[in-house]
Formats: C-alpha cells, sequence, structure tokens
C-alpha cells in the first residue's frame, strides 16, 4: 500500500502523524455516548417475556450470543432502543480487561435494550467508528478506564477519547471496504485455526477416556462396568467409589480479606479461575501467607492432591497441585490413598468434567459438595498399569498440547495482524484507494 503525500502532527501519542487533509477530533463532536437502563431483580421476567437487555457476558468474539439472557419488563425510554450502526461498549465490570469490549449493532441486534453497565455510542460515520474502537488507539487508552473502585470507562471519558478520520465520505467508504475485505479474510483464517485446536482438544480428550477407561492392551478381556455411560472395562479393574480410594476429601477457606497478613505470601491460592484446561494447576488466584494455615483461615494441601470446581459454570474441572497450596471453598480437594497414583487419578476424573454439570445439584447454580464428590465411580487398574497409562497419556497429550500451543501463537499474530491493519488504515499510515 502507499503513503500519503504530506502528513501533520495529530498531538495525541496514540495516533501520531496523520495525513494532511484528515481532522483529529473528541468523539463527542461526533455523535453521543448513551449510559443504558437501570432495573431492578423485580423488573427482570421469566420465558423471555418483555424487552431484552445487552449485557457483556452478550458481546462474544465480534457477535451478539443470545445463550444468557435477560429481559425485563419495563417502560423503556426510545433513546436506550438500539438501533443499527450503534457501538455498543461495556463501560463497567469487575474485570478491567472487560472494559472497553464493543460491537457495531446489526439489523438483528437492533430494537433490544441495554444495562446500566453499558454504553452505546450513537453517532456518525458509524462503521468507521466500529473500526476506530477495535483499533489499538481505542484500547491503548484503556488506562483511563480505572478508577479506585470499579474499572468503568465514563461517558465523559468517552466523550473525550480522540479520533483521526477523513471528512470525505467516498474516503471513509474506501477505508471501511478495504478493512471488510482484510479483516474477513484474517477471520476466517483465525476460524480455521480455532477449529484445528478443537478438535486436537477433542483428541486430547478422546485419548484420555480410551486409557482411563479400556486400559492400553486392546486384547485384555473386558467386563460390564456396571457405569451405563463408561460401558465395557478390562475384567481384571476394579470399581469403586471415589471415598474408597482417598484418604479424605476436603474444601478449602477463604481467609479474611480484610487481614492483609494473611495475603501476599508464598503459598498459591487457588480459585475456580486458575483452572486454565492444563492438568497441573499452575495459575493461582492469590498468595496468601502461612500465619493463614496456622491461625486455621486457610487449608495447606499437600503435593500431589487433586482439586476440583464444585460450583458454577466450570463445575467438574479438575488439575493437580505439584506444590503444597490451598484454595477456596468452591474447591473440592482429593487426596489418594497410596495404591492410587495421583497422576492416573486425575486424568481419570478428567472424564467426569462433562458429566457433573449434568448431575449436580442446580437451583440458581450448579453444586457439587464433597459427599456427591466421594461417591463417584472411580476404575482402579493394578498400580503398575497405573503408572503405565499415566506415562503414555503424559506423551500423547505433550506432544498435542504443543500442537494447540502453535496454533495458538498462530492465532495470536493473526490477531495482530488484524490489529495492524485496522490501525494503519484509521490513522492514515496506509493510503487506501
Amino acid at each position: 500500500m502507499s503513503r500519503y503525500e504530506t502528513y501533520k502532527e495529530s498531538d495525541f501519542v496514540g495516533i501520531g502523524k496523520v495525513p494532511e487533509h484528515w481532522e483529529v477530533k473528541r468523539l463527542k463532536h461526533l455523535g453521543e455516548a448513551i449510559i443504558g437502563l437501570t432495573y431492578s431483580p423485580n423488573d427482570v421476567t421469566e420465558n423471555e417475556e418483555g424487552i431484552l437487555v445487552l449485557r457483556s457476558s452478550n458481546i462474544q468474539e465480534g457477535f451478539i450470543s443470545y445463550e444468557d439472557c435477560v429481559y425485563v419488563d419495563k417502560e423503556v425510554n426510545p433513546n436506550l432502543i438500539t438501533r443499527k450502526g450503534d457501538i455498543l461498549i461495556c463501560a463497567r465490570n469487575g474485570s478491567a480487561h472487560l472494559v472497553g469490549k464493543n460491537i457495531c449493532i446489526d439489523e438483528k441486534s437492533a430494537g433490544h435494550t441495554f444495562g446500566a453497565f453499558m454504553v452505546v455510542f450513537r453517532g456518525k460515520f458509524w462503521r468507521y467508528l466500529s473500526y476506530f474502537f477495535n483499533s489499538p488507539i481505542f484500547t491503548s487508552q484503556t488506562g483511563m478506564f480505572s478508577t479506585t473502585t470499579i474499572n468503568q470507562l465514563t461517558s465523559q471519558t468517552l466523550n473525550n477519547l480522540r479520533i483521526a478520520y477523513p471528512s470525505d465520505s467516498i474516503e471513509q467508504e474506501n477505508i471501511c471496504n478495504y478493512l471488510d475485505d482484510q479483516t474477513q479474510k484474517i477471520d476466517r483464517l483465525i476460524a480455521n485455526k480455532k477449529a484445528q485446536a478443537e478438535k486436537l482438544k477433542e483428541l486430547r480428550q478422546i485419548e484420555i477416556n480410551n486409557a482411563v477407561t479400556k486400559g492400553l492392551n486392546p486384547n485384555a478381556e473386558m467386563k460390564d462396568s456396571g457405569i451405563e455411560w463408561l460401558g465395557k472395562i478390562p475384567k481384571h479393574w476394579e470399581v469403586k467409589r471415589l471415598k474408597n480410594v482417598a484418604n479424605y476429601i476436603q474444601t478449602g477457606i477463604t481467609p479474611p480479606s480484610g487481614n492483609s497478613d494473611y495475603y501476599d505470601g508464598e503459598i498459591p491460592w487457588y480459585g475456580p479461575g486458575g483452572f486454565n484446561g492444563e492438568t497441573v494447576l499452575s495459575n493461582p488466584a492469590k498468595y496468601i501467607t502461612k500465619k493463614a494455615i496456622d491461625d486455621n483461615e486457610a487449608k495447606l494441601f499437600p503435593v500431589d492432591c487433586v482439586f476440583m470446581i464444585g460450583i458454577g459454570a466450570t463445575i467438574g474441572k479438575v488439575g493437580i497441585i505439584k506444590e503444597p497450596s490451598s484454595c477456596n471453598q468452591q474447591l473440592n480437594i482429593i487426596n489418594f490413598k497410596s495404591f492410587v497414583n495421583p497422576d492416573f487419578g486425575v486424568y481419570f476424573l478428567k472424564i467426569y468434567e462433562s458429566v457433573i454439570i449434568n448431575i449436580a445439584n442446580f437451583s440458581t447454580l450448579p453444586i457439587y459438595n464433597q459427599v456427591q464428590t466421594g461417591n463417584l465411580k472411580f476404575l482402579l487398574p493394578p498400580k503398575k498399569e497405573q503408572d503405565e497409562i499415566f506415562d503414555y497419556l503424559q506423551q500423547r497429550t505433550t506432544a498435542i498440547d504443543q500442537l494447540i500451543k502453535n496454533i495458538e501463537a498462530q492465532i495470536e499474530k493473526l490477531q495482530e495482524l488484524r490489529k495492524i491493519k485496522i490501525y494503519e488504515a484509521v490513522t492514515g499510515k496506509i493510503k487506501v484507494l
């Protein structure tokens, strides 16, 4: 791509030099920021009655997701009804990285309202604005989103963001058409890469399921396991309850958050957020002190305990610890007896990750307590065979995980290329004909 003949300073570090004939203005001169609807729990309806309230969870990877929806029976100001071309933005969230997440409203997602933690920017040349909101120029200003109480993008902050743009509508259209073409090509490549990664993850789980339920000997004599969804297992394997192969099944504790003596220590302390799909846990929520353990405000679990999430959307996920660690009360901890290889144990329990969500107690959140965890069926091969299965799975999953990491690295590069393409076009670093 060529460059424009002459450039001028934009007087804004995030934008740099822009073409001489371009304008640099604050967003408030190009439209208005509209804070969403405030509603109470009493306004929320069941059975999808009333009007749909779009929230942060409805924005998923560039699309509106209708899987987690809230409807309210409430009179709504017409200004709070989404229109085609609105930019719907997450304005407040406990997670800083979600603030600024946005999507351009299309015909299908028009006609809804949006919650008070969301903001709509409604203005001129929405196609160009949509690319601005997905460019590094916008995300580089996320430092302004944090306050002492909550991560937020106020309407004042949004209105004061600067944007560079050509005033000529034909030039804007050319830029948008170019970016439509470039981003769609990259998005297709990303989608293909993600599909490849998902197939590898499925292969990984199949390898685990087969090894821990059928063993490694294809000629082994089989018997009915007595568990309908497991089918047949090697004849010499035993079927036990998890509580009969464990020294204990416990749960963790959360130390009082107001006591600074209990935090910023050296002991890993896990919550459900630390389960990222890997077998060995390595992403603790916090680090706590020995004093928290000594004061019985937390529990310390030894190496090779298996942690299982017992509540919430990720219920049933498991991981094993390889250093003494602690956790909160949302996790169930299994400490295996000496005749169980804990590394085999964690691989076996992975087969329950997609099962427990369907058998858990369910009111507002799925819950699986220690008693229920203890009653799970557990397949017990001889110890030597457990060791062999673990060694096999360690090799197979390590190889598959490396392939997945390679693909994820390729996806990151494609996502970075997408950002660069947008940045270059909406700052005039390239001339789009």
